[in-house]
């Protein structure tokens, strides 16, 4: 009987403590909480008129109008450098003058040599006439009988001789002459003449430095107008014009919008990147752009008179297949619904609406990556002209 009385209590043990665990569990489930969110907010605008032209917006980098690298004819040391970097600098103006110590001799010994020529040409010449001379009286003694035919012989050579000897010493006149003007010219070339208007930019030498002909000393940039190359894809080829109007802006000015024109075209497309090179020109007259700005470039195809536009922001894709759309709202509470529609021109900022949207439609122009088709949301109503200048930030919802 002992031996039945204690498995018995332990079973009772048991099942007494499975009830309390049951009850316990019971007693501790809840039901969860249901989370409740409101709406998501989103920036709305409506359709408006506005003139538009179609453009597209490229980067480059700013290049002087034209630049022009300085060297010297001849080897020599350098005695002067009139500017520096920055200065501006006039057409002929001395850049840079080598030491002239031995061209100064030079021409002094040639100087020299042209006086010595032509004293010998004087005496030559003397020479020349006295040789006339001799020969005329020959010829009155000749008619009296008194010269014989060897003197008469013998005068004439003389005076043919004589008359060589002096075109001798002419061309040694001419020639004393032409090496006094090289030398001449040889000591002005020493002296580097500015070959344009513009900025001294750079400059890679100094006075005592010795400059050869192979060996850049300075380069001057023409700022009165820069440049810019930009590389456009193949659909926007044909568009491209030559003289069509580019709006050019720079981070150092911010706000202020340069206006320039298409110059060149390559007539070929890299077939790497299947792009072609367009150079615009910009004016420049009061130096402010510099080379080597960062550009924004905004080349201008078309010009639309006023039309229905929205920001480019607001566009989203079709369902059922290419093509753009719109998610517009609607009743009450608001609801979002996709509406394909029809787009034109662009300016990289705003779009052309050509159907698929009333007057009166609320576009959703902030947010419309967030929702879906049929979706509840909390519209705010924003000025297209405020949406233009800087979207306005939704206010945050804050899930419960």
């Amino acid at each position: 009987m002992k031996v039945l009385i204690a498995p018995a209590c332990t079973a009772i043990a048991m099942i007494a403590g499975w009830l309390v665990y049951e009850h316990s569990l019971n007693n501790t489930q809840t039901t969860p909480t249901k989370i409740l969110t409101d709406p998501i907010a989103v920036q709305v605008t409506r359709s408006t008129k506005k003139t538009l032209e179609k453009r597209i917006t490229l980067v480059g980098n700013l290049e002087a109008g034209s630049q022009v690298e300085i060297r010297s004819k001849y080897s020599g040391y350098i005695k002067s450098i009139p500017f520096d970097v920055g200065d501006q600098i006039k057409a002929n103006d001395v850049i840079l003058e080598l030491n002239d110590t031995e061209l100064q001799e030079l021409v002094s010994k040639a100087d020299a040599s042209l006086i010595v020529a032509k004293a010998q040409l004087k005496a030559q010449v003397t020479g020349q006439e006295l040789a006339q001379k001799a020969y005329e009286r020959l010829l009155v003694l000749q008619k009296s009988g008194v010269s014989t035919q060897q003197e008469m012989e013998e005068a004439l050579a003389n005076k043919a001789i004589q008359e060589a000897q002096t075109e001798l010493e002419e061309a040694r006149v001419e020639q004393a002459k032409s090496d006094l003007e090289q030398s001449r010219l040889r000591l002005r070339e020493n002296k580097v003449l500015a070959p344009t208007d513009g900025f001294l930019a750079e400059r890679m030498v100094d006075v005592g430095d010795l400059a050869k002909p192979d060996v850049p000393l300075m380069k001057i940039v023409n700022l009165d107008h820069v440049r810019t190359i930009v590389h456009i894809v193949e659909k926007d080829y044909e568009d491209v014009k030559l003289e069509q109007k580019a709006l050019i802006t720079v981070d150092t000015f911010p706000g202020k919008t340069f206006t320039g024109h298409v110059k060149r075209k390559a007539p070929v497309l890299d077939p790497q990147t299947r792009t072609a090179a367009v150079h615009i020109e910009i004016p420049n007259a009061d130096f402010a752009l510099k080379p080597g700005m960062h550009a924004r470039v905004q080349i201008v195809f078309e010009h639309h008179h006023k039309t229905s536009v929205l920001p480019i922001a607001s566009l989203t894709r079709r369902k059922d297949g290419p093509g753009s759309a719109v998610f517009i709202i609607g009743g009450n509470p608001p609801i979002t619904e996709r509406r394909n529609i029809e787009t034109g021109i662009n300016d990289g900022e705003l779009v052309e609406i050509l159907s698929g949207l009333k007057p009166e439609d609320l576009v959703i122009t902030l947010g419309n990556r967030m929702v879906d088709e049929g979706q509840t949301v909390t519209p705010v109503e924003v000025p297209m002209d405020q949406v233009i200048q800087t979207p306005s930030p939704l206010p945050q919802k804050t899930n419960l």
